[in-house]
């Protein structure tokens, strides 16, 4: 189909300017000083849940931990770069997946750019955790298809290991499992072997090996060391339709593919797999929180993609122009934001040099990569959200906190 074919040359061409255009103006996004700042602090020799406090699942703070061993002082655009090339694998992957599926080379390209555009329009331009947790999606289902039951549970127990949101995903894929190879109790004692291999490692390195007490890191990787300040925050309709947006653009072409989950036992699999990965939005309406749901929406293309018809390919692209228009916007109204965050770290940098002690709060936060500034209270507090330093808090250490 020549459409097909023109759309995958200009949605190239628009991919490579929105990857450059994030880079040069991109700034340290909210969440990025959580993470980054534990990854700086792992390559110091810190143990995590004993030397750290942490509310996560490690694997993406390890991962970014690795730069910090391979650069001095690496600048924030390192870190974004090894998301993209995080996200890249993602995609790569899921192309895979389309070719074993016997999707034609021009549609599993196409599917792939719209992939990799949504991604980065659903927060993906900012450091996060979900694009972690859809790498290793993607790679199970791979996995999957090829029979490889037992590293497939592995790939999906590390998506649980990147964020613990990634629990949701063994319910459609053991329904998955059954449905593809039928039931063979052989096939599922090999996925649930392979996904507890990386849970004995984690609790045996941790609990044996570092003596963390088991207690403490349940109240750390349960939540209950969440801020009341956090639990407060209540979604809202607005804040859901606001993050939503991204995901919405990605339903409405597939009305297009005559889908039928009540007939269709995959079909109806993937759509559950859509709908688990909503959970999480009863806590938080974020937009990349939506990001879990993309493999299950794009393997569901990919399996009906012999309903590809025009009325697909002109109502997809339709939604492309709106997400990267959505994601062009978003980069130029904030890409004056890191000027202003170097000089916000230039006039601190006077008070407290580089490398001193001091314990960052809300807007502030950015400084633990700029000025490499340290948290006094790693083992009590970590970092923390809603975590709010009262006067005594103050007295005993550097604080920097808006009024």
């Amino acid at each position: 189909m020549k459409l097909l074919k023109t759309s995958n040359v200009i949605w190239s061409v628009v991919l490579f300017i929105i990857l450059f255009l994030s880079v040069f103006y991109a700034f340290i996004s909210t969440d990025a000083p959580y993470y980054i700042a534990i990854a700086r602090d792992i390559s110091n020799g810190n143990i995590l849940y004993k030397d750290l406090y942490n509310t996560y699942t490690p694997v993406m703070m390890y991962l970014n931990s690795l730069i910090y061993d391979i650069f001095n002082n690496p600048v924030y655009h390192v870190f974004l770069i090894f998301q993209y090339l995080v996200i890249g694998v993602s995609v790569l992957l899921f192309y895979k997946i389309c070719k074993k599926l016997k999707v034609g080379k021009a549609r599993s390209f196409y599917l792939s750019l719209f992939l990799f555009i949504a991604i980065l329009s659903s927060d993906g331009t900012y450091i996060n955790l979900e694009v972690y947790v859809i790498l290793f999606v993607f790679s199970a289902f791979l996995l999957l298809l090829n029979k490889s039951f037992f590293w497939c549970g592995i790939m999906l127990s590390l998506g649980f290991f990147s964020k613990q949101y990634g629990i949701f995903n063994f319910l459609p894929f053991l329904l998955l499992i059954v449905t593809f190879h039928q039931y063979q109790r052989n096939h599922l004692i090999k996925f649930i072997l392979g996904a507890s291999a990386p849970l004995t490692l984690f609790l045996g390195y941790y609990i044996i090996i570092e003596n963390v007490p088991f207690g403490d890191l349940y109240m750390q990787l349960s939540g209950q060391g969440y801020d009341q300040e956090m639990i407060d925050l209540k979604p809202s309709l607005f804040g859901f339709l606001a993050g939503a947006k991204v995901f919405i653009l990605l339903l409405v072409p597939i009305i297009f593919l005559k889908i039928n989950p009540l007939k269709d036992k995959i079909d109806g699999i993937l759509v559950l797999g859509i709908i688990v990965n909503l959970i999480p939005l009863f806590i938080q309406n974020f937009a990349h929180y939506f990001i879990l749901t993309f493999p299950f929406i794009f393997i569901l293309m990919a399996q009906k993609h012999q309903n590809f018809n025009l009325k697909f390919i002109i109502v997809s692209n339709i939604s492309l122009i709106i997400i990267s228009g959505i994601l062009f916007l978003r980069i130029i109204r904030y890409k004056e934001v890191y000027a202003e965050q170097l000089n916000t770290a230039l006039k601190y940098e006077k008070e407290f040099p580089v490398g001193t002690e001091v314990f960052l709060y809300k807007g502030y936060r950015f400084l633990y990569i700029l000025n490499d500034y340290q948290n006094p209270v790693l083992k009590e507090v970590g970092y923390r959200y809603g975590f709010k330093p009262d006067k005594d808090f103050q007295k005993k250490h550097n604080v920097l906190m808006e009024d």
